[in-house]
């Protein structure tokens, strides 16, 4: 079983080139608990790769997501504020989730750690569940990473081989530029993987 097929990503990778400074995988998952990988004691989701991955690195054992749901919480990880500060929350228990058809994002004035790192040497790749805006000037590349490939939003929200009532059809991107519509999600976490890795490489 995939590791997508599991949860959905958000993997901000930055890389450098210089040997002093070390390459940071951040692995932001949407539903997956501290325990439901074998390297922390699932015995029953085998997930050799990231097995490998977590010994091979530097893993850290303590997280607090800043909300429940997709949208608030990405935009906390990335600022590393509050999402009440950049204004992504609601009045509901998905407050602040963007839809489909959102027009708003994460603000043009919020700084991520890409755009932090990115004065440091570091080179920076977001792949996967973007949800924090889906216009041009919300998306990684107006945010500080240097590259983005994924889906601005939700599987669940635009059309696809696995929703077909939608109104939206779920685009892959390749930073602003549509690669793909529908996504063809039945192949989208080989292409994930394939793309951290050259990029890694």
């Amino acid at each position: 079983m995939s590791l997508f097929h599991l949860l959905l990503l958000l993997v901000p990778i930055l890389a450098v080139h210089a040997a002093q400074k070390p390459n940071i995988v951040i692995i932001f998952a949407d539903d997956m608990g501290y325990g439901d990988a074998s390297y922390a004691g699932n015995p029953t989701t085998a997930t050799p790769k990231l097995d490998k991955f977590v010994s091979e690195g530097m893993r850290f054992t303590q997280w607090y997501s800043a909300f429940h749901v997709c949208s608030p919480s990405r935009a906390a990880m990335l600022t590393g504020r509050l999402p009440i500060r950049s204004g992504i929350v609601g009045e509901t228990w998905s407050g602040g989730v963007f839809s489909d058809s959102a027009v708003g994002g994460l603000p043009e004035n919020e700084t991520t750690f890409a755009a932090l790192l990115k004065p440091q040497g570091y080179a920076s790749l977001a792949v996967g569940k973007w949800h924090v805006g889906q216009q041009a000037k919300y998306l990684p590349v107006s945010h500080g990473f240097d590259e983005y490939f994924g889906i601005p939003y939700s599987v669940d929200m635009g059309v696809s081989a696995w929703q077909q009532e939608r109104q939206t059809v779920l685009p892959l991107l390749h930073n602003t530029t549509v690669l793909e519509q529908p996504v063809n999600l039945n192949t989208l976490d080989e292409r994930y993987a394939a793309k951290a890795s050259d990029f890694i490489s």
